[in-house]
């Protein structure tokens, strides 16, 4: 299949699937992070401005509140966060 042959509504019809293909990765990723999360858990996540480290203080449905070592608090998408280490 060559995607110059396609016409607009099938365009329309592969976008579709493709975003909605996006949306369940994100989706699972998001769930398999939270699932390994915990309150006070050391974590870290990539930001416009470098790197942020912190600890988890709220944990959401989708999102993760971080209480950064800067004293900031992020809300961020859970598919986003990396575990740093498991509470003692």
């Amino acid at each position: 299949m060559r995607i110059d042959d396609l016409t607009l509504d099938e365009l329309l019809e592969l976008n579709d699937l493709i975003c909605h293909r996006i949306d369940e990765l994100r989706a699972r990723q998001d769930l398999d992070v939270l699932k390994h999360l915990r309150l006070g858990q050391a974590v870290s996540f990539n930001s416009r401005e470098g790197e942020v480290f912190g600890q988890v203080v709220k944990i959401n449905r989708k999102t993760v509140v971080v209480h950064a070592e800067d004293h900031r608090q992020w809300k961020v998408p859970a598919g986003v966060i990396k575990l740093l280490r498991d509470i003692p």
